[in-house]
């Protein structure tokens, strides 16, 4: 499959829905991380690899309904200028409710809180998130 990158040219930041809870994860929440991969259908994954992860430095967000992590979005620091907005997922049963907008909002903020020049990509297949991606005001590159 091949793969569309967008890119933020903006330097403002959006506004969170201020009813919803979202936060970063700590290293120590991999249970959380592990709950949230299950109710999205994926495989668990092991200390080493959530060590991995963050030692790489990617952080990431998770927004939650009664105490359940039900989606979640990372940054990918892959540059000193770019940061990605990545690993967008919400699990099937709470889709559809804008919490994939919501999630890439707050973590777009604080990339550009840093000063970097925000990304995102997706499967050109994949048009929901495309229009997610186009909503939240990335264009494309190239």
């Amino acid at each position: 499959m091949a793969e569309i990158l967008y890119k933020y040219l903006s330097k403002e930041k959006r506004e969170v829905n201020s009813s919803l809870y979202i936060r970063w994860l700590d290293k120590d929440e991999l249970r959380i991380f592990n709950n949230h991969l299950e109710l999205c259908g994926q495989s668990v994954i092991d200390n080493t690899l959530w060590d991995d992860i963050y030692n790489q430095g990617t952080i990431y967000a998770g927004l939650f309904i009664e105490d359940k992590m039900v989606a979640r979005a990372c940054v990918e620091k892959y540059s000193d200028f770019y940061w990605e907005v990545g690993d967008v997922r919400v699990a099937k049963s709470y889709r559809n409710r804008g919490y994939a907008h919501e999630i890439c909002i707050f973590v777009l903020n604080y990339i550009i809180s840093q000063q970097k020049i925000p990304t995102m990509r997706t499967e050109e297949e994949n048009i929901i998130m495309q229009k997610v991606i186009g909503d939240l005001g990335f264009t494309l590159c190239g």
